[in-house]
Order: structure tokens, then C-alpha cells, then sequence
């Protein structure tokens, strides 16, 4: 059996994928931030772009770009309390209303890019990205999508069973009382 060779840098390519394995999903103006951080970090010192990291630099990269406290739960019940609709004491956003929202608030993205996104999280397409390892059928997507997206999404389903963050659980992202302002973070 032949040793295994590990390298002890990291392709820049390669930085969105490892930030996201670690639990840190940055939008893609972050992602073009810190990749333009890294490519240029030389540049004045060497006419050259850089084209990987190494551990230490990661490591600093993550520091500085990660949020101090991540996503809290509490803020993403809150999220839904505040724009959808609340049935039985439990806040849900209708699909429709939720797909609307994430393709026209915050970062734009095109239909194309949402369909991608949510057939990837779903679990349809290889992990980092379909268009970059098999073709893309959008008409297929669509019915992905349609077939396996429930009508009403609650926080919990959004944050477990799309996000695939198990670690939140229902009895925390169940909203108690109506709350005008998100919670504040919390260190625990």
C-alpha cells in the first residue's frame, strides 16, 4: 500500500468548499472578497497572483471573514415569524412566498441559480454545484423542486431538512408570543 501524499496548502478554487464544510456559508460577494484577498495578497511584492493558502493563512482567512456567532436559531424562528403566517402556533412560509423571497431579497440570484441551489440541497445534484459536474435540466428542476418542496415550510424543516443543520432543534426554532425585534446573540 502506497503512503498517502497530504498537502499541506489549499487550492484557492477550493476555499468556498472547505469555508462550507467548517459551517460557514458565505454569500458569493464574500466569496469573491476573500478569494480576491488571497489572489492579490502578493501581487505588489511579486507580480503574481496566488494561487493557493496555506494552513495558517486559512485559518486567518476564516477568522476574519466567519461570523462571530453564526446563525442562531432563535433569529431564524424569528425570521419566520415575522414574514410568514402563523397556523396553529407554528410559523410556516408557503413555498411560492419563500422562493419569491429568496430570489428578490438579499443576494440576487437568478431562477436558474435558485432552481440549482435548491435541487443541490434537496439533494438531486452532486455536492459543489451541478453546473460544474453534470448538466443542468432546469425544466427537470422545476419538477424536483415542485414534487419534493412542501406548500408550507416551517423554520424547523427549512433549517434541518434543507440546510441539513441538525443541530437545531423544534423546540428551538418554535416561536413563543409575537416578538417585534429579532433576539439578540447569545454566547452559550
Amino acid at each position: 500500500m502506497e503512503t498517502r501524499k497530504v498537502a499541506s496548502s489549499i487550492p484557492v478554487t477550493e476555499i468556498p468548499y472547505v469555508m462550507r464544510a467548517m459551517g460557514f456559508y458565505p454569500s458569493e460577494q464574500e466569496i469573491e472578497d476573500m478569494l480576491n484577498e488571497i489572489k492579490f495578497s502578493d501581487y505588489v511584492e511579486t507580480g503574481k497572483y496566488k494561487t493557493s493558502v496555506d494552513m495558517g493563512e486559512f485559518i486567518q482567512l476564516y477568522i476574519n471573514h466567519r461570523p462571530a456567532f453564526g446563525l442562531q436559531p432563535d433569529k431564524l424562528a424569528w425570521a419566520f415569524e415575522t414574514l410568514g403566517v402563523t397556523m396553529d402556533g407554528l410559523p410556516f412560509l408557503d413555498r411560492s412566498e419563500l422562493l419569491h423571497l429568496l430570489q428578490n431579497r438579499g443576494e440576487h440570484m437568478t431562477e436558474y441559480q435558485l432552481a440549482e441551489y435548491l435541487t443541490t440541497l434537496l439533494g438531486f445534484n452532486a455536492e459543489g454545484g451541478s453546473s460544474e459536474l453534470q448538466d443542468f435540466d432546469t425544466e427537470k428542476a422545476g419538477q424536483l423542486i415542485d414534487e419534493n418542496l412542501p406548500y408550507e415550510i416551517t423554520a424547523d424543516m427549512f433549517a434541518n431538512e434543507l440546510l441539513g443543520f441538525g443541530m437545531y432543534s423544534s423546540d428551538v426554532l418554535q416561536v413563543e408570543g409575537e416578538s417585534q425585534s429579532p433576539p439578540s446573540a447569545q454566547v452559550n
